[in-house]
C-alpha cells in the first residue's frame, strides 16, 4: 500500500512587544534580537551579527552604528559570545581579523574571541533594509550565512515592509529564495508586534515613532481628500537553519 506524507506548511508565529513600544525605524531593536538570541541559540553559543552586506561604493563604519553595538551588549548580557562581523563569501572563518582585533581591544576578552573565531557561528542575525531585497545582497548574506554557520545552526532575518517610495516593497520573497538557494532550511516566518497590546487591542503607536506612508499621502492628493497617516506596527523576522555538516564553498552553491 502506498502512502504518501503531506508536511502541514507552519504558521507564522507572533511575538508581542511587550509593554513599551518599540520604534520601527530602529535596524538592530534590542528587545527582538533579544527574543532571537533566545529562541534559536543557548547560553555560551556563538552568536553572529552581521550587517548588512554594503554596496560596492559604499564604506561602513561598524564601530559607530550604535544600535548594532547595543544589540550585541545585550546578547552578551543573555550569556552568549557575541560578535559583529560583516560576513563574506568568500570568508574561512566566522570572525575576520579587523573585526576581531576591534572587538577584542573593546572587550578585554582576547582568548574567548580568538576562540570563536575558529569556530563556526550557533546563531547568525542580520538585519535587512526592505529596498535591498533585489539588489543581490540577500545572495551575499545567505551565501555568507551558509558558510559561516555551524550544523543545525540558524539564520535569522530582521526585516519590514515599506511604501515610503510610493510602492510596496515586501522583501521576505527574495530573502527566502536566497536562503533557498544557498541550500539553507526555511524554517518559520515570525511576526514581529511592535506596538503593546491591551485588552486585545493594539495599541496606538506614539506619534514620533508613527511612519506616514508617502503612497497614501500621494493617493489622498490624487483624489482630493486628506492625507491620512498609515502607521507600521509589525516587523519580520525570517529563520533558516544550516541543515547539513559538510558545507560547501560559496561558488558551489550558485
Amino acid at each position: 500500500m502506498n502512502r504518501t506524507r503531506t508536511l502541514a506548511p507552519i504558521p507564522p508565529t507572533v511575538w508581542t512587544a511587550g509593554p513599551n513600544p518599540i520604534d520601527p525605524a530602529v535596524t538592530w531593536p534590542a528587545p527582538i534580537i533579544e527574543a532571537i538570541t533566545t529562541s534559536f541559540s543557548r547560553p555560551g553559543d556563538c552568536v553572529v551579527l552581521a550587517p548588512w552586506p554594503a554596496h560596492a561604493a559604499e564604506t561602513r563604519g561598524l564601530a559607530g552604528d550604535g544600535a548594532l553595538t547595543g544589540a550585541r551588549d545585550a546578547v552578551r548580557a543573555l550569556g552568549r559570545n557575541a560578535i559583529v562581523e560583516e560576513l563574506a563569501p568568500t570568508s574561512s572563518s566566522v570572525a575576520g581579523t579587523a573585526e576581531v582585533a576591534e572587538d577584542r581591544a573593546e572587550s578585554g576578552d582576547g582568548a574567548r574571541l580568538g576562540a570563536m573565531a575558529a569556530d563556526r557561528a550557533n546563531l547568525v542575525i542580520a538585519s535587512m533594509p526592505p529596498e535591498r531585497g533585489t539588489d543581490g545582497s540577500a545572495e551575499v548574506l545567505a551565501l555568507a550565512a551558509a558558510r559561516a554557520l555551524a550544523f543545525g545552526g540558524v539564520l535569522a532575518v530582521y526585516t519590514h515592509s515599506d511604501w515610503s517610495t510610493g510602492r510596496l516593497i515586501h522583501p521576505s520573497g527574495p530573502m527566502i529564495v536566497a536562503a533557498q538557494n544557498a541550500d539553507l532550511l526555511y524554517l518559520q516566518h515570525i511576526v514581529t508586534v511592535l506596538t503593546p497590546i491591551h485588552g486585545g487591542r493594539l495599541q496606538p503607536m506614539p506619534e514620533p515613532l508613527r511612519q506616514v506612508s508617502n503612497e497614501a499621502a500621494l493617493s489622498a492628493q490624487l483624489v482630493g481628500s486628506a492625507t491620512t497617516g498609515h502607521a507600521r506596527v509589525h516587523g519580520d523576522v525570517l529563520v533558516f537553519a544550516q541543515a547539513h555538516t559538510a558545507i560547501a564553498h560559496p561558488e558551489d552553491l550558485r
